[in-house]
């Protein structure tokens, strides 16, 4: 292991079951009254990324008065919860973050793993956390849910193009399954959406949100990473206005290409984003975990064994394109689904890790002189 970054070893672990047992993205909740009505001193919210979003939103807490370390007694519960708005089949949330009171959950944008992309992983959805009085009773939580099909993707795509984004050359695997499968089922299937996916496009997996102080949504994308294998940051304005009526697209602001490829891996992806104060978090890993049957492993194998790891990354206030540079936190060796990351302004960090036995809840001891 690198020195002086930290390891697996000095966490505490918990493990906890709710089916699916799919976790990916980690939010602190800041409710204070849906603390207090579970008997929680501490709690996030978790996506579980396989089912419809309404099924797939849980909270993580911790009991309180049992302990200041954290190292044991938590519990996961399921958000009883509802949609409005477009009320259309979502699948795979991947990312949570807040903004105004609002918690987000994005989509990845993607597909399954041989292809195509689908329409239904492609949703922003939001809820007001302020309004959840308790989890598990009704009234349930409404979630607003905006799928408009592939509108991201033809923002991001159309941006990296008028910016001359230097990406990794798609593969061939992945240009059939991706993009011209998706472009076929389209056409094929008279869908609305047909003419926004495009021979030359990339398709995106997108796994880490977080707001920028400023109010911009900072994205992490999985995939696809700079052309030497750096994973890439997305600056969107305006993502809100996917809930109003009548409202404008959102914008690309700018991109960020940053150096934080773990160890055994020639190119990485970013797995969930956060901020502490003013500075970014991120936890990196490989291209895509279920490697039997991915394409994205066949066409970029030297992503298969990158070390997933937690970097920091301070974004500079006055330029909204370029290079980053990252120090790393910790390494999880022997760990490559480390999908959530949050921090808090102590100084601890926790991390939620998808094993297929159920939601593995890693964190950092609370050291004290």
């Amino acid at each position: 292991m690198t020195t002086g970054i930290g390891g697996v070893e000095e966490l505490h672990q918990y493990n906890l079951n709710l089916y699916p047992n799919e976790a990916s993205g980690l939010l602190a909740i800041e409710n204070e009254r849906l603390l207090a009505e579970h008997g929680w001193d501490k709690a996030f919210w978790v996506c579980l990324d396989e089912g419809e979003v309404t099924d797939c939103i849980a909270l993580v807490g911790h009991r309180s008065g049992t302990g200041v370390d954290l190292e044991a007694d938590w519990e996961i519960a399921r958000l009883h919860a509802v949609a409005v708005g477009n009320t259309k089949t979502t699948e795979d949330a991947e990312a949570l973050t807040r903004k105004d009171g609002y918690v987000y959950v994005l989509g990845s944008h993607f597909g399954k793993k041989i292809g195509p992309l689908q329409p239904k992983r492609g949703f922003v959805a939001r809820f007001n956390e302020a309004k959840v009085l308790n989890a598990i009773d009704d009234p349930a939580t409404e979630i607003e849910v905006a799928r408009p099909s592939f509108v991201l993707h033809r923002l991001i795509n159309d941006a990296f193009e008028e910016h001359g984004v230097d990406l990794v050359p798609l593969g061939e695997e992945c240009r059939k399954a991706f993009i011209e499968g998706t472009i076929e089922v389209g056409e094929k299937k008279g869908k609305k959406w047909a003419g926004l996916m495009r021979e030359g496009d990339w398709p995106l997996n997108i796994e880490g949100a977080a707001f920028r102080p400023g109010g911009s949504l900072l994205i992490g994308l999985r995939f696809p990473m700079s052309a030497d294998g750096r994973p890439i940051l997305v600056d969107v304005e305006g993502i809100e206005r996917l809930f109003e009526k009548g409202g404008s697209k959102p914008e690309v602001k700018g991109f960020w290409t940053v150096n934080a490829v773990g160890r055994d891996g020639e190119l990485a992806g970013f797995r969930d984003l956060t901020f502490v104060r003013d500075e970014l978090h991120a936890v990196t890993g490989d291209v895509d975990s279920s490697q039997s049957e991915s394409l994205l492993i066949k066409d970029y194998p030297g992503g298969r064994n990158t070390v997933s790891t937690h970097w920091r990354v301070t974004l500079p206030e006055d330029q909204g394109y370029g290079d980053l540079d990252a120090s790393p936190v910790r390494e999880f060796p022997g760990l490559p689904r480390v999908e959530g990351i949050a921090g808090t302004e102590d100084g601890r960090f926790f991390y939620v890790v998808d094993e297929d036995e159920g939601v593995l809840l890693r964190l950092t001891r609370l050291l004290t002189d």
